[in-house]
């Protein structure tokens, strides 16, 4: 290594650290800072505009981290690290179409990039595409992934009608790890589907407890309680249902 790439390396080095320390301490602008600093020695630099744009999606500023992305993108159509990023970004806000393009451009230079698998599938769910959903989580399975596509294989098959391999499929994901709350949001699913009040608001509520920002878990605990006559906590699923609805 040259001197002019080992001065560039601790130079990218330090303050990219700097960077992830103060976005760690809440310090938007400061870790900002810090990129901007490589990148007016170094404006062509994906990996640093990777990085700062990764700085604006920690803080919730995600027009801002997809302007950054796009310039990664625009600089090296490659960077798949920008185009999953992106796409990510994208799917969570309801664009999944272009969401699962920017997906399929990564696995075409890396068919082995698990979470790319997971996402397009979930993309896929999201748009009611199951079947070639299911066949993402088939992959990442014969990735050697299993523990992580187990949930999404789960409302697959859910979604598929076949609910007997789902309500396994959540199981043995519940096996690996209690808390998944997509796994006992399924099962919860699954056990109202079968009139099974008492097991479904169970699952369901577990399922709050670990990710209350689930909008359809909280209307079906609303539907649940309203049916066995629990006022109260038909008051509570209400309420969150409503804040869930004005973000």
């Amino acid at each position: 290594m040259g001197m002019e790439d080992r001065e560039k390396r601790n130079f990218l080095m330090e303050l990219s650290t700097d960077a992830q320390s103060l976005m760690y301490q809440g310090k938007k602008k400061e870790a900002i800072d810090c990129y901007d600093k490589i990148l007016a020695r170094y404006p062509d630099d994906t990996t640093v505009i990777y990085g700062k744009g990764m700085i604006y999606f920690e803080f919730d500023d995600l027009e801002d981290a997809i302007v950054c992305f796009n310039k990664a993108i625009k600089i090296n159509p490659d960077d798949i690290d920008s185009l999953y990023a992106k796409g990510a970004i994208l799917s969570s806000l309801g664009q999944n179409e272009e969401a699962i393009e920017l997906f399929d451009a990564v696995l075409k230079y890396d068919v082995k990039f698990v979470i790319a698998w997971l996402a397009k599938g979930y993309a896929l769910l999201n748009i009611e595409k199951s079947e070639k959903a299911l066949q993402c989580f088939v992959e990442v399975e014969k990735l050697g992934r299993k523990e992580v596509a187990l949930s999404g294989k789960g409302h697959a098959l859910r979604k598929l009608n076949e609910l007997e391999k789902a309500e396994s499929t959540y199981k043995a994901a519940i096996k690996i790890d209690p808390y998944d709350p997509e796994a006992l949001f399924g099962l919860g699913i699954i056990a109202y589907k079968n009139e099974d009040l008492k097991l479904a608001t169970k699952f369901l509520y577990r399922s709050v407890i670990q990710d209350d920002d689930n909008l359809e878990a909280w209307e079906i605990l609303a539907e649940i309680y309203k049916k066995t006559k629990d006022t109260e906590k038909e008051k509570v699923a209400l309420t969150k249902i409503s804040e869930l609805k004005e973000k």
